[in-house]
């Protein structure tokens, strides 16, 4: 999987579960300064990108992944372990 496939998933995911467009998304977007995460949110969050990408994140690494552009990356360098 490709970085702009991962980019493509994580950002459809983050909109879906904080309801927003996905245009409104950008590397800067900080889950909780910009959408008003709480920690119920975050929980969802990982669980559906656990879902989308069929393997486990721990809650640690969820935590130091503050900005969208953090949360791509560390998806992508997670995927690309995972199909290895």
């Amino acid at each position: 999987m490709d970085r702009k496939e991962v980019e493509k998933k994580v950002k459809k995911v983050v909109a879906d579960v904080f309801h927003v467009s996905e245009s409104k998304l950008t590397d800067k977007t900080n889950f909780i300064d910009d959408l008003h995460a709480k920690s119920m949110d975050i929980v969802e969050l990982l669980a559906a990108l656990e879902l989308e990408f069929g393997f486990r994140i721990p809650q640690r690494d969820v935590r130091q992944n503050k900005t969208l552009k953090q949360a791509i990356d560390y998806m992508y360098e997670k995927a690309k372990k995972f199909k290895k």
